[in-house]
C-alpha cells in the first residue's frame, strides 16, 4: 500500500513538473513573439523615420509650435492637392478679409482638410459654401476658409484656431469633430496614442477581428483617462474662444460602421462630446442621427469607417447650415 502510495505522489509530481514545463515554454515563447513584434515595430518607425523625404518636399513639416507638433508644408501641391502660402489646404486666399464677404473658417482633421480622399468640390465645406453662395437673399458673399489637417486632435485644431485663425477675422468657426479626436492620429512626429496591452494581443485581434480591432484602434482606445481629459479641456478652451472671439459651432461626424452603434456601443463616446459641450455652454451638432436616417452609417467590412462618401458631406453641409441660422449665426435678408 506504501508503495501504491509512493508511486502516485511521484506520477502526480511528474505531471506537475511537466505542466509547469509548458506553461513555463508557453510563457516564454509568447514574450519572445512580444519581444519580436516591438523590436519588428521599431525598425519599422525608423525605416518610416529614414524613408521621409527632405523636409522641403513633405506635405506636412514638423511645427514650431509644441501644441500644433505638425502643419501642411506652405506651397506644396501633388495629385490636386494643394496647400497655399499661408499654410492652409485648398487656394490662395488674402490675410484681410474683402468688403462684403462672410468667412467661415473651418477646423479639423482628414474630413476636412481632405487630403487624398474625395475630390475637393465634394468636401462638405466647400458644398456649404456654395449652398450659402447660391442664396442671394442672405445678402452677402461667402469666403470658406479651409484650416484642416489630416490627423490632427481636437486639441490641435483649437490651437490652430487661436493661433494661426484669429488674423483672418471669420465671422464665424466651425470645428469639425471626429470619435478618435482625444489624440493625433500616429505620425512620424508623433506617435501618442494608446496601443493596447500588447503588440501581441493587436497581432491577433487585428487578424482575427479586423473590423472589431479598427473600432478599437481608431475609437476606443483612445479613450482613457487622459484622452476624455484632452477632449473635455480641448471643448473647454474652444467655448472660453468663442465667448472673446467669433461664434464657434462643433460639429460631430460619426463611426461609419453600424456595428459600432447595433453592437459595440459607441455612443456612450458621443455622450462625452454632449456632455462636455453642455457644461461649457459650447454649441454641438452630432452628425449621427442624420447620417443614421440618410445611410451614411454602412455594414461591416467597409473600406474606410472614417471618412464619408459624397452624399453624407452633402447631408454634413445641409445639417450644418440648418444648425447655424437656428443659432442666428449666419447672416439673413433684412438682418
Amino acid at each position: 500500500m506504501t508503495g501504491l502510495l509512493r508511486h502516485r505522489s511521484q506520477t502526480q509530481r511528474a505531471a506537475l513538473l511537466a505542466s509547469a514545463s509548458v506553461a513555463i515554454s508557453l510563457v516564454l515563447s509568447l514574450g519572445a513573439l512580444e519581444g519580436a513584434l516591438r523590436v519588428y515595430h521599431r525598425l519599422k518607425e525608423w525605416r518610416e523615420q529614414r524613408a521621409l523625404p527632405p523636409v522641403a518636399a513633405r506635405a506636412m513639416v514638423p511645427s514650431r509650435d509644441p501644441e500644433l507638433i505638425y502643419e501642411w508644408n506652405p506651397g506644396w501641391s501633388r495629385d490636386g492637392f494643394s496647400v497655399n502660402s499661408l499654410g492652409m489646404a485648398d487656394r490662395e486666399v488674402t490675410l484681410e478679409k474683402p468688403p462684403g464677404v462672410f468667412r467661415i473658417a473651418f477646423f479639423g482633421d482628414s474630413i476636412s482638410a481632405n487630403f487624398g480622399h474625395r475630390p475637393r468640390p465634394e468636401i462638405y465645406l466647400n458644398v456649404l459654401g456654395r449652398r450659402l453662395d447660391e442664396e442671394a437673399w442672405r445678402g452677402a458673399r461667402f469666403e470658406v476658409l479651409n484650416f484642416g489637417v489630416n490627423g490632427y486632435s481636437l486639441l490641435q485644431s483649437v490651437r490652430m484656431l487661436e493661433s494661426r485663425a484669429l488674423p483672418f477675422a471669420p465671422d464665424l468657426a466651425v470645428v469639425q469633430l471626429c470619435l478618435n479626436d482625444p489624440y493625433p492620429s500616429n505620425t512620424p512626429y508623433a506617435s501618442l496614442m494608446p496601443t493596447g496591452p500588447s503588440r501581441l494581443w493587436s497581432f491577433f485581434y487585428r487578424r482575427l477581428f479586423p473590423d472589431r480591432f479598427w473600432g478599437w484602434a481608431y475609437v476606443e482606445s483612445a479613450y482613457d483617462e487622459t484622452g476624455v481629459g484632452n477632449l473635455r479641456r480641448g471643448i473647454a478652451r474652444l467655448a472660453e474662444l468663442a465667448r472673446r472671439g467669433p461664434p464657434i459651432l462643433a460639429v460631430l461626424f460619426p463611426y461609419l460602421n453600424a456595428p459600432a452603434y447595433d453592437e459595440w456601443g459607441f455612443e456612450r463616446f458621443h455622450e462625452i462630446y454632449r456632455d462636455a459641450a453642455r457644461e461649457s455652454g459650447l454649441p454641438l451638432l452630432d452628425l449621427y442621427p442624420p447620417f443614421r436616417r440618410a445611410g451614411a452609417i454602412g455594414k461591416l467590412g467597409i473600406a474606410d469607417p472614417i471618412h464619408p462618401g459624397r452624399e453624407a458631406h452633402e447631408v454634413a453641409a445641409a445639417e450644418i447650415e440648418i444648425k447655424l441660422d437656428e443659432l442666428k449665426l449666419l447672416p439673413a435678408a433684412g438682418g
